[in-house]
């Protein structure tokens, strides 16, 4: 793939940053509209609760096969495609006359996402020529704010103009897809050597230090998807609306952008180890106090634990990729979706902490998870550079 001869941000690297945004923006989608579903489709609980599971397994726990075949084949075409089919399928959930066509437009739609997100990664950090944890923290930063602002976009867009025309908001995902094609260079075959058997080398000895970072990234993404998902539950118990919930949430994801951002240029500076381990360490108190404090304080404080907590975001993702650039796609896919579609899974034990005492004590107990994360940073390698491991 062709470098950005110097310059931070090329035109590729800001138009896969768009196609980022927008990618993120369709997977949104849902969780707004559930309570739709569940009246127009006339679905129990059992069978809505099933929607959110098909979003994490298609759009985040199948990113590392993805991945691996962006290793394979021509990542260009797995970009396009994933955005293409998020904008399609995703925009026309509205449209599904019953529960099994709703399910299988949306395992396309969050296959889209699936296949976006490794592979477009992969091309940011090439474009980069690897060296800027800065940009990669701009791709992943407008991942966060197509997520974060898609439920208060789709639902005002249902208010304005009403739900069987939602399907209009694929236009700007289509447009995107198509200046993909354009702006894209295709990657040779010849430079993506990654075979099925190649993958055993991720399950070797040496591949200790990248299995920790990977257990790292868990940890903290339990902290992060509990207190995102939990938000509305811990409010209420609070006596406080679901307006506010959503406020908190917004903050919460805004206030990381910005630590992604901080994280990724200060990565480029300093120990990359500095960062990771002080987010974690930090961000243990800031969730606890904010869980601690009255209304105006606590929005303060997790403003606060958004923005340290996301911090190390881009520069997990960097260190993966070049611990196994030839397989980069696909070890991204573990670290960008698969970790955190396995995080995802542990919300009911969350929750059923919370049935037994309450959302604050089980989110209490989520947020120590962050120090053990934070300790085990020490025991990696150099991860400034470390030592690329390649396919023979």
């Amino acid at each position: 793939m062709a470098k950005n001869n110097g310059k931070l941000f090329s035109t590729q690297i800001i138009i896969l940053t768009f196609a980022h945004l927008f990618n993120d923006f369709y997977a949104g989608f849902l969780v707004p509209l559930l309570s739709y579903f569940q009246t127009y489709l006339h679905l129990t609980i059992t069978q809505v609760s099933l929607l959110p599971t098909v979003l994490a397994v298609f759009g985040s726990i199948l990113q590392p096969v993805f991945g691996f075949f962006g290793d394979r084949l021509d990542r260009k075409q797995f970009v396009v495609i994933g955005v293409l089919c998020s904008a399609i399928f995703m925009s026309s959930i509205c449209s599904a006359p019953n529960f099994i066509i709703l399910i299988l437009m949306l395992a396309i739609g969050s296959s889209g996402v699936a296949s976006f997100h490794p592979n477009g990664a992969v091309s940011v950090a090439d474009l980069s020529d690897n060296k800027s944890a800065f940009v990669m923290s701009v791709f992943l930063m407008a991942g966060s704010i197509g997520l974060a602002g898609a439920p208060f976009i789709i639902t005002s867009f249902v208010s304005f103009f009403g739900i069987n025309k939602i399907w209009f908001l694929s236009l700007p995902g289509i447009i995107l897809a198509i200046i993909l094609i354009k702006a894209l260079p295709a990657i040779s075959s010849i430079e993506n050597k990654a075979k099925i058997s190649d993958l055993k080398i991720i399950f070797a000895r040496e591949s200790r230090p990248l299995w920790i970072l990977f257990l790292i990234m868990f940890l903290r993404s339990i902290v992060i998807t509990g207190f995102m998902s939990f938000m509305s539950i811990l409010f209420a118990e609070r006596g406080l609306s679901i307006q506010k919930s959503g406020i908190a949430i917004s903050i919460f994801l805004i206030s990381g952008t910005v630590g992604g951002l901080i994280g990724g240029y200060l990565a480029d500076n300093i120990n990359r180890k500095i960062i990771i381990a002080t987010s974690s360490i930090l961000a243990c108190p800031l969730l606890i106090w904010f869980l601690h404090e009255s209304e105006v304080c606590s929005m303060v404080l997790l403003g606060l634990s958004g923005m340290v907590v996301f911090a190390a975001a881009p520069v997990n993702v960097l260190i993966v990729q070049r611990f196994y650039p030839g397989m980069a796609s696909a070890v991204s896919g573990i670290a960008m979706g698969f970790v955190w579609g396995a995080a995802g899974l542990m919300l009911p034990l969350i929750g059923n902490i919370a049935d037994h005492y309450s959302m604050k004590t089980s989110l209490e107990i989520v947020a120590y998870l962050t120090p053990i994360a934070g300790l085990l940073v020490f025991l990696l390698p150099n991860i400034n550079y470390p030592q690329r491991r390649t396919i023979q």
